[in-house]
């Protein structure tokens, strides 16, 4: 299976509603940047972004990101990050908590041994903790990754997906967010975890504090973290 496909299973998912009336449509805009600067290590700008866009229909929940994260320094012994990350993921409920899930990525790493990575996946996800103050969701299923190595061929093989989702209510105006997946397959795993501290300024803009950790074991062993003050916005 090729995952050149990728572009057509979206907008297939998407079309093939097209005719149900909108329920609702809400997004999230991420924004976050911190400057450094040492007397023996130069200067550090990190930069983090990211748009979400969230359509509940009838019969699906449709989920659209793209995310980017970029850390430059003055010093050449050093490694440069940049990531860019384009995630789709669809949920059917077949009832209360649990649901049917796909998902399609595509992500280039610069510190990656890859030119490009992407996959689909199917599973299923159940809602574990649904209350005021704590929300808990986790996804299992198994997927097909499409992997560009660097001056190599490509190749696919099957991986397994593990996510989960924990947003947690601290006050009226404040939320801890916790984010990860582990994508396993047979020429690495990859582990992804994000934690967002989020203080509301008004009921659509928040002061936010965030750290996202990615560590990649295969040809390459690569680990990056990124921490960020920034601001969110949500519709």
């Amino acid at each position: 299976m090729r995952l050149s496909l990728l572009p057509l299973l979206i907008v297939l998912s998407f079309n093939s509603h097209a005719d149900e009336p909108v329920k609702r449509l809400t997004g999230t805009v991420d924004a976050g940047y911190i400057s450094s600067m040492g007397s023996t290590g130069g200067s550090k700008d990190t930069f983090r972004g990211k748009v979400a866009l969230t359509h509940t229909g009838d019969y699906w929940v449709n989920i659209f990101s793209a995310e980017g994260i970029s850390t430059r320094d003055d010093l050449a012994a050093t490694n440069d990050t940049e990531r860019y990350l384009l995630n789709y993921k669809a949920r059917h409920y077949f009832n209360p908590r649990d649901f049917f899930t796909f998902r399609a990525q595509w992500e280039k790493d610069l510190l990656s041994a890859n030119d490009y990575q992407n996959f689909v996946s199917l599973g299923l996800g159940r809602e574990i903790i649904k209350n005021e103050h704590h929300f808990l969701k986790v996804e299992l299923g198994p997927g097909i990754r499409h992997t560009k190595p660097v001056g190599g061929p490509a190749r696919d093989n099957a991986m397994g997906l593990l996510s989960w989702d924990y947003d947690g209510k601290i006050s009226e105006a404040s939320r801890f967010i916790h984010k990860g997946t582990l994508e396993a397959g047979e020429d690495s795993v990859i582990t992804r975890v994000s934690n967002q501290y989020k203080q509301h300024i008004t009921k659509v803009v928040a002061m936010t504090v965030a750290h996202d950790y990615r560590h990649e074991n295969g040809p390459v062993n690569t680990r990056s973290g990124v921490f960020s003050f920034g601001l969110n916005y949500q519709f």
